[in-house]
C-alpha cells in the first residue's frame, strides 16, 4: 500500500484535500474510518476486521464494499496496492 499520509489533509467533517492534485472530496464517516486506517498502512485484512467488528457487518459484504472504495480511490490516483 502506498503511504500518502503527507498528501492530505483530513477535516473532521470528512472534507479530504489532496495538497498533490489540488483535488478535494468528502467522505461518509465509515469512510474516513478506512481512508485513515489506509494512510496508516494498514493491511485489508485488519480493517475488514476492524470494521465488521465496530459496525457489526458481516466480512463478505465489507470486503466486497471495501474493494469497490479501492477501486474508487485507485481511479482517483490516491491508492495504489
Amino acid at each position: 500500500m502506498k503511504k500518502t499520509s503527507d498528501r492530505f489533509i483530513i477535516k473532521d467533517s470528512g472534507l479530504i484535500l489532496d495538497l498533490v492534485s489540488g483535488h478535494s472530496f468528502t467522505a461518509n464517516p465509515t469512510a474516513l474510518v478506512i481512508f485513515r486506517e489506509i494512510l496508516e498502512g494498514s493491511p485489508k485484512e485488519k480493517i475488514v476486521k476492524k470494521m465488521c467488528n465496530e459496525f457489526s457487518i458481516d466480512s463478505e459484504t465489507f470486503q466486497q464494499d471495501l474493494d469497490e472504495f479501492l477501486l474508487e480511490l485507485k481511479v482517483m490516483g490516491v491508492y495504489e496496492d
